[in-house]
């Protein structure tokens, strides 16, 4: 079971918190014996909020922060550039070095298998 650091958004300080939709496993006397906490929603037993979990919140952010640029590839010459700036949305990119013109979509390194996507999760 992971690490969790729970709080409640309303700000109560009790520090008690329900899990739900958690499984949990008894013997045959109804003894706890373990429990998934995978899944489970955590509220404030004092409020009723849906309690925040700051660990995972943490790891969120830090995953958002680790996003690499995203790099186009020209399907003529091979050479990597970062998309336009000046126009984000253009339909149509050109290759600095040959001049050759093509679509954003066709530039995704997933489409020429270079070494960008080897890390990415399918």
């Amino acid at each position: 079971m992971r690490r969790r650091d729970l709080r409640c958004p309303s700000g109560c300080t009790g520090g008690r918190f329900e899990a739900l939709n958690t499984p949990v496993y008894v013997d045959s006397q109804a003894r706890y014996l373990e429990h998934d906490d995978s899944l489970a929603t955590f509220v404030c037993a004092e409020c009723q909020s849906v309690a925040v979990d700051l660990i995972q919140a943490a790891d969120l952010m830090q995953r958002d922060q680790d996003v690499e640029p995203q790099v186009l590839v020209c399907p003529q010459c091979g050479i990597q550039m970062l998309p336009p700036l000046d126009d984000e949305l253009a339909p149509f990119v050109e290759c600095p070095m040959c001049e050759t013109r093509f679509a954003l979509e066709e530039g995704m390194p997933h489409l020429h298998g270079t070494a960008f996507d080897a890390g990415e999760d399918a």
